[in-house]
């Protein structure tokens, strides 16, 4: 309530999941609209992207792993690296 109806979607990425060890998903980032109808409204995106500093060691949160009883599925990474290696994944694409 109070906010007129509006709507906000959170697109998760990869490196999100990577801290949550999947727990949280990486979602596909498109849009997709279902209809004329729904075409024809006014719709306002804004992406933004965040990222933690380059030297930033990536690793399973702790809370993460007892929550699922699960040993980590990624080695950690700094920020730097894990954005080096998804551009190179876009790029063997």
């Amino acid at each position: 309530s109070g906010r007129g109806g509006a709507t906000a979607v959170v697109n998760t990425g990869a490196l999100l999941a990577r801290w949550t060890n999947d727990e949280w998903k990486a979602t596909a980032h498109r849009v997709v609209i279902p209809t004329a109808a729904a075409a024809a409204r006014d719709r306002y995106s804004i992406a933004f992207f965040l990222d933690p500093d380059r030297d930033a060691v990536v690793s399973t949160h702790p809370a993460c792993l007892q929550r699922l009883g699960a040993l980590a599925k990624y080695e950690p990474i700094t920020s730097y690296d894990f954005v080096q290696m998804k551009i190179q994944e876009m790029q063997t694409n």
